[in-house]
């Protein structure tokens, strides 16, 4: 008969023991959500204070700012492509003495609603560097002029890639016909976009 009375006290003890225990999980997670909606609002007012002190570049913006004329090619006047009010622009640039090497320069602005689409394009195409021969040509992720950047170059068919962003927020890609590479590293010395980001 006293068997039971011994259970009774051991249950009750292991009872009173949960019960603390769960009083104190509680606790800590009633301060968790508390920090975590701290964070979410501190990181909240810092992106407004950074949108607030620049907004995304408009397609008239970028059309002003690009060269018309630059190391033998022109370009033609009106965009290639409407991407609409997105804060993109994609412009075709034919060579002044031979119509056979062209190329296509898609520019997006990682401000505003691409921001997603640049910081994907950013870790897929610009994450490690490589250097990968190819049957007919090549593909690497490297730095020059210091840039990191993708580039895709195949002779046989004068095809020719450059891809790389600056400032994590503006994205370049070139696609080229009948041509190297080198035209595109011309391009980019001259483009700094520091200039439409303010």
């Amino acid at each position: 008969m006293k068997t039971p009375s011994y259970l009774h006290i051991i249950f009750a003890i292991s009872f009173i023991g949960l019960g603390a225990c769960g009083e104190k999980e509680n606790s800590k997670n009633d301060s968790i959500p508390a920090t975590s909606v701290q964070v979410s609002s501190d990181s909240k007012v810092k992106e407004r204070a950074s949108s607030s002190t620049s907004s995304p570049v408009s397609k008239s913006a970028f059309l002003d700012w690009l060269p018309m004329k630059h190391a033998g090619f022109t370009r033609e006047k009106e965009p290639s492509a409407d991407h609409g009010d997105l804060p993109r622009v994609q412009v075709k640039y034919i060579h002044d003495e031979n119509p056979q090497m062209r190329f296509t320069l898609d520019v997006l602005d990682g401000k505003g609603p691409l921001v997603v689409a640049v910081n994907g394009m950013i870790k897929a195409n610009l994450g490690e560097e490589y250097d990968e021969p190819l049957l007919d040509g090549y593909a690497k992720v490297y730095v020059n002029n210091g840039v990191k950047a993708f580039e895709r170059h195949t002779p046989a068919d004068g095809k020719a890639f450059l891809q790389y962003a600056v400032n994590q927020r503006f994205y370049f890609n070139f696609q080229g016909e009948q041509m190297s590479p080198d035209v595109f590293w011309e391009f980019q010395k001259i483009l700094d976009p520091s200039s439409l980001s303010q």
